[in-house]
Parts: C-alpha cells; structure tokens; sequence
C-alpha cells in the first residue's frame, strides 16, 4: 500500500513540474547585451491581459495599448498600472494606431472602424471592410483608412470627408508621406500617391517594389535586387538612390540619413544626397530568420537608430554604435519602444512584459500628447474661396450651403475641401470682418450660424482657433451657439484654445442662456471626445456651470454633461 502511495504521488509530482516545465517554455524569456544595462534581460514589470497580444503595442504620452487575440482593447501605464479595458465586441484585426490626443483607432475583422479615446469610451464607429495596415493619422487629425480596394479619409470625429476605389491591390503600405498624404506600393508595379484631400497620383516603377519609406526628399522605393529609388515630389522622375549588399526589408529616415534593415540581418545608413553607405551594423535578427518587410519595425529619433522584430530589438546610435542587442523567445509579436526606453511586448503566455533597455530620452516631446505634426493643411487660414471675388446674394449663399450640405452626408466632401472650407469661414465670419465681396450685403444670422455648423463636420484640429475666435468676438448669441457646437463636434482642442474662450465667456459679463448651454454641450463633447487632461479643465468648468448662479436651463445641461462624463469614467 505504501508504494502504491510512493508511486502515485511521484507521478503526480511529475505531472505537476511537468506542466510546469510546459508553461515555463510557453513563457517569453530574453537575452540582452548591453553594456550599459547587463540585467536588462528581467522585465521590470508583467501584467497578464488575459489574451494573446496581436499586433504592435501602441505606445503614446505615458500608457501603452494593446489588442487582444479575444476582442478586448487593453491599457497599462508604463509603470504596468491597469488603465482601461475596452470590449470590441469582435474579434480585432492586428491593428492598433493612436492620434496625437491619445486616441486608438482599432478594426474588428468584420471590418468595423472603431475609435476609442484615452479613457477607453467608444467615440464612433462605421463601415470600410476589414483594414490592411493600421490607420494613419494625418497632421491635423485626419484618419487614413486603407480596405482591400479602397481607401477613406475621415475627420477625427468620424465624419467621411471622401474615398477612393482601387483597381489594384495594395502590396505595401499606406503610409504618411513627408507632404502630410499618403503613399501605397500596388501590385500593377505602381506607385501610389493621394494628397489629404483625395487627390491621386499614380507613378510606374517598372517592378513591384518590396516596400516604401517617407522622407524629406520623396517616396524611397526598396526593391529585392537591393535597389534603391527615389520618387521626388512632383513631376520628377523616379531615380535611382542607392545599392545595398542585400535586399531591404525595410527603413527609416530622419533629416538627410536613411537606415535599412537588410534580409541578412543587417542595418545599413547612407546617405540621401549622394547615395553613399556610411555603416552596416549587425542586429539581433539572424540571416533569413525575417522574410516580410511587414515582420519588422524602424525608429530613429533623437536617441538612436532601433530595429524590432518579433525575435528582439536593437539598438544603434546615428553613427553606428550598437547600444544593446535585446533577443525574444516567445513573443506572440513585436515589442515597441516607449520615450522613456521602455521595451514593451506581449508573449504567447498570454503576459505582457516591459524591459528597461534605453536610458536615453527623446528632448522637445509633448508629456500629455504625441509629437507635433510636422506641417499642417493650410485649413487654419486657407486663401479666399472663389466666391469672394463677385457678388453673392442671400439665396445663393443658401444654395451653396445646402450644397456642402448634401456633399458632407455623402462623404464627397474630397477635393473641393480646402475651398468650402474658406467659404464657410467667410460666411461664418461676415460680422468679425471677412468679406465675401466688397459689395456684398450683409450676411444673414441664419446663414453664418448655419456656416460655422457646417464647420463642425468637415474640420479637425487646424479649424479650432477660427471657431474659438467666432465664439469670443461674433455678438450674434446663434452665431455663438453653433460655433461651440462645430467645436465639440470636432472633439480636439489639445492646445486648450477653445476651452480657454469657453472659460472666458462663462466668466465674462453679458452672458446668454442658449450661448452657456451650448458652452456646456460642447465642453462635455470636448471632454468625452479627448478624456484627461482636457477632460479635467472641462469638469472644472462645468462644475462652475452648475452653480446656483447660473439659469435653470444652464444648470441642468451641465449636471447632464458631468452626469455622462461619471458615467464614462
């Protein structure tokens, strides 16, 4: 009997390390050389999402979120604090990009469009069909989304502003080009360039390329003999830039230097003016081990030069120093870098793991938001429209703007875009000065109120100064209103533009019911829309709108607007 007991509990103990010798070889191990930081390899904090990260964490102003293999949008700090969990209801595409606000915008594989804010609250969602790489954000705001055989553009808030159907299929990209649009490789061997507001450029390149990269100069064309092409802006032919040793699998650029990743596992900088290799690197991905440029991952900022892969990440400073070489076994795929240096990857064992690998931090970054755009869309003081050169009279303006109107439901906004855009600015701002025509007679109430509205539906970010300065100087209390509202339709105000003339007029004297009330939709608008630290100052000022010296019809918006905003939170 006791050595039916001895064996019973020695198999059982056999199983027991078994399985866990099981579990420990699912788990995500590392091995790091660095000089700087020889105990690097140990994460210095895991947290267990409860599914199988997929895709690229998305790492922005202090917190990193990650998509789940269950549907399930999850965010930690980068001290490992839980955040938020958002439940999408579906099962998600391998996508995950964030906005200059913190915004996450996710696809589920039925090909819903969804957008989340900071806090985790669903914004809105629509229709493109499953996405093929992860939407862009545009320099003011504006969302690229790129489905098999289409592409949309839509404002920050989810209002299309236009698509465009494709005839062939995408083989790389879209990504951000240097001009603020988007550029894709085509399997027709064609390059593909749209401006933001949906106009298109189509280049022959003679041969499928492998993979694209922005820069300064134009569009770099990487192609399998080691090959590389530059396509200037413009009419310019495309030219020949460069030959590596090996094919690309991908790149960066920063000022007049370009990085590659070659398929033998090496990093190559040259030199955009005249071609020239400067240095090849050794990195952590072994030759052959990475096939797909979309296996792998770039960064160069004011640190350094990194690589990431699903195997590891490296290092490198711009003249070719290896700070560190970081190898993973067991990430479910690749990590990212936060500013801080912070190394962030989720394993198949279903924990998301961060290692302290970079001590360099990246100067001039924005704490509570991401980088500043690198240009802008000329919205925030576009020329005359063509209607400020003759007379227009009542019902044409009428016309015009059921016309805009009508385009704005349809999502055809598209080209015409820039030029609405200034006519509704001079509609809207008839009485602060703009002039539509010299002899134009006086624009009507009805139809600036109606100008500044419409605003509201084809702008983001860049729009915001001219709205906020409507609201302060326009002394019509419509006129008022409908500019409060366009800004909370907008959601966006990460330089408190808007929310300091809101502050102004809840302060100021002469202050009207319907000019608070709708002050106090959209300061909740804003606060839904952009959540902390934006949401903070709103519930300030809502707090202050609820007060016992406010109209009835005031105080009872505001406590709805911070009854949502509890809600939500």
């Amino acid at each position: 009997m006791n050595s039916f007991k001895t064996s019973l509990a020695f198999l059982f103990l056999a199983g027991v390390l078994g399985f866990s010798g099981a579990f420990r070889a699912g788990a995500e191990t590392a091995e790091a050389v660095s000089p700087e930081n020889p105990g690097a390899a140990i994460p210095v904090w895991r947290q267990s999402p409860g599914g199988v990260v997929i895709g690229i964490p998305a790492i922005q102003a202090g917190s990193v979120v990650a998509a789940l293999d269950g549907g399930h949008l999850r965010a930690y700090s980068l001290a490992g604090r839980p955040l938020w969990d958002y439940y999408a209801q579906g099962r998600l595409i391998p996508y995950v990009s964030r906005s200059r606000e913190g915004t996450c915008y996710i696809c589920r594989s039925d090909g819903t469009l969804i957008s989340v804010n900071r806090s985790g609250r669903e914004l809105w969602r629509t229709k493109t069909g499953p996405l093929i790489a992860p939407a862009i954000s545009g320099w003011d705001g504006r969302i690229f989304a790129a489905a098999a055989g289409r592409i949309f553009c839509f404002t920050a808030s989810g209002y299309q502003l236009w698509s465009r159907t494709l005839d062939r299929a995408v083989v790389f990209g879209p990504l951000l080009t240097s001009r603020g649009g988007i550029a894709a490789a085509l399997d027709s061997g064609d390059l593909l360039e749209l401006d933001p507001f949906g106009r298109a450029e189509l280049r022959p390149l003679g041969e499928v390329p492998q993979a694209l990269v922005s820069s300064p100069e134009g569009i770099l064309v990487l192609l399998k003999s080691g090959e590389i092409r530059l396509a200037p802006p413009g009419p310019a032919p495309v030219k020949t830039l460069a030959k590596l040793p090996a094919a690309p699998l991908g790149g960066t650029c920063r000022g007049n230097g370009a990085a590659f990743l070659l398929a033998n596992g090496q990093l190559a900088r040259i030199s955009l003016s005249t071609g020239e290799r400067l240095w090849t690197g050794d990195t952590h991905i072994r030759a052959g081990e990475i096939q797909s440029p979309r296996e792998t991952n770039l960064l160069w900022d004011n640190r350094g030069i990194y690589v990431f892969s699903i195997r590891g990440a490296t290092g490198f400073s711009g003249e070719g120093s290896k700070y560190w070489q970081f190898r993973l076994n067991g990430a479910a795929s690749m990590p990212a870098l936060s500013d801080e240096g912070t190394l962030i990857s989720g394993g198949v064992d279903w924990l998301l793991y961060a290692y302290r690998l970079e001590h360099r931090t990246i100067q001039g970054r924005q704490s509570l938001y991401g980088p500043v755009p690198e240009g802008n869309y000329g919205l925030s003081n576009p020329p005359s429209s063509p209607w400020a050169s003759y007379l227009l009279d009542e019902p044409r303006i009428n016309d015009e703007l059921k016309r805009l109107a009508r385009l704005i439901r349809e999502g055809r906004v598209g080209e015409e875009e820039p030029v609405f855009a200034a006519f509704l600015r001079e509609i809207a701002g008839a009485a602060m000065g703009f002039q539509v025509s010299p002899t134009h007679p006086r624009v009507q109430v009805k139809q600036r109120a109606e100008a500044a509205r419409l605003l509201g539906f084809i702008s983001c970010r860049e729009t915001i100064p001219f709205l906020a300065e409507l609201y302060g100087r326009d002394r019509d209390p419509a006129v008022k209103s409908a500019a409060a509202e366009a800004i909370g339709r907008i959601g966006v105000d990460p330089d408190g533009v808007a929310l300091l003339a809101f502050s102004r007029m809840i302060g100021g004297p002469g202050r009207d019911d319907q000019v608070l009330t709708a002050t106090a939709q959209a300061i909740g608008a804003l606060c839904r829309f952009s959540g902390p630290p934006l949401s903070d100052e709103g519930a300030r000022l809502l707090t202050h709108l609820e007060g016992t010296f406010m109209p009835p019809r005031v105080r009872n918006q505001a406590r709805r607007e911070i009854a949502r905003l509890a809600g939500q939170e």
